[in-house]
């Protein structure tokens, strides 16, 4: 039997029974997802936005060739997988969720992949990610988040390359069900980005900022059942993505200058990259953790505007054959009475061979894995794509 609401001084430090549908899911995640290079580098990507991968994380990326493309056109491809294994709080509410990490130890795995094309000054990318989130069933059954988001940008630059603008959008969709049974609720939503890079001409240093806003959906499409009651759980009446404002700077020291185009179809200098990110996630009225929702308890989330930051490194210590990554970050609490963490990341990325797909043109085909480890938190990468 389902009672009245909970009243909002019910719904403080510790999660209670959901007794109500008038709470939004809300979707934020505080782990660097992304490429093996944005997780390697402790999730910094707003001024080190490029190609396909950066994309992820700055809508400006499609039109920012790497300095050895000087051709009318040119394209980029990547292809990155996470898994994260041995963890206990993966979305850092302080509750221990060991039931909803699977016998092979893997608590959620999270797909991308992407293509973009660059013509000119102008760029275009197409990305697409997929995540699965184990969660705690009280029911004992196998439920499960799937999240799939589908991005296209368009990009610009003017002013011998020195400022480049982009736009998004991105369309996602969240599914929860049991094993593999009809999902218990679904919904399609949508949002907008936008991105800008400042990379001055002959210099080392780039800057940028982003801006995601927020995605709500209040349509959930629910399975046969009775949304206060669906397999012994109650329904959200709508999810919710919040707002994201970041703005990063990133610096290159090597044997020549960062931005400028340069000879050869591949640089292939030893270089040191360091870069820092500093971030602010929107608050989400009303919004409640994933985690706790699976084991049918309120626990507020987003109350308030998160801070973040990130720092990382890169260094080519074999030109054109090896990286090595290293970074660090803070993952900003989400939940009532739940406080941040600080994450290590390291990686590494190998160029594996040379070769000529069509015509004279050469392409490095390179492999990468990552690490991220936090308290009650561990994520592993591997990574396909093109060396640049």
């Amino acid at each position: 039997m389902v009672t009245t609401a909970a009243p909002d001084a019910a719904r403080g430090e510790e999660p209670v029974p959901i007794t109500d549908r008038a709470w939004a899911l809300d979707l934020h995640r505080g782990a660097a997802l992304g490429s093996v290079r944005i997780v390697g580098m402790g999730g910094v990507q707003v001024a080190l936005a490029e190609g396909s991968a950066g994309t992820l994380g700055n809508p400006a990326a499609p039109a920012v060739r790497k300095a050895t493309s000087t051709t009318r056109w040119d394209w980029d491809f990547h292809l990155d997988a996470l898994d994260a294994v041995i963890v206990s709080d993966l979305d850092n509410n302080g509750r221990d969720d060991d039931d909803g990490v699977a016998a092979d130890g893997r608590a959620a795995t999270t797909l991308t992949a992407g293509l973009a094309g660059m013509y000119y000054g102008w760029g275009l990318a197409l990305t697409v990610s997929s995540a699965h989130e184990r969660l705690t069933d009280r029911g004992g059954g196998a439920l499960g988040a799937t999240a799939t988001v589908g991005k296209v940008a368009i990009a610009s630059t003017w002013g011998d390359e020195t400022w480049t603008v982009g736009g998004a959008v991105r369309v996602g969709t969240l599914a929860v069900a049991v094993a593999s049974a009809e999902p218990l609720f679904s919904l399609t939503g949508a949002g907008l980005e936008g991105g800008i890079l400042y990379r001055p001409h002959r210099a080392d240093l780039r800057l940028g900022a982003t801006l995601a806003l927020p995605v709500t959906g209040r349509e959930v499409e629910v399975a046969a059942c009775d949304p206060l009651d669906c397999a012994g759980h109650i329904l959200p009446e709508r999810v919710a993505v919040p707002w994201e404002l970041a703005v990063g700077a990133a610096w290159r020291r090597g044997p020549t200058a960062w931005n400028q185009a340069v000879g050869g179809r591949f640089r292939d200098e030893r270089a040191l990259i360091v870069a820092v990110d500093l971030r602010a996630v929107g608050a989400v009225a009303d919004g409640m953790g994933l985690e706790a929702w699976s084991e049918g308890l309120w626990q507020r989330s987003g109350r308030s505007i998160a801070l973040g930051a990130n720092a990382g490194v890169e260094w080519e210590a074999v030109p054109g054959r090896l990286r090595l990554r290293g970074g660090t970050y803070w993952e900003p609490g989400r939940f009532a009475g739940v406080g941040g963490r600080p994450h290590l990341t390291v990686g590494l990325e190998v160029g594996v061979f040379t070769f000529r797909p069509w015509g004279n043109t050469r392409y490095r085909l390179r492999t990468g894995v990552t690490g991220d480890f936090a308290p009650r938190f561990g994520n592993a990468g591997l990574s396909l794509g093109f060396w640049s």
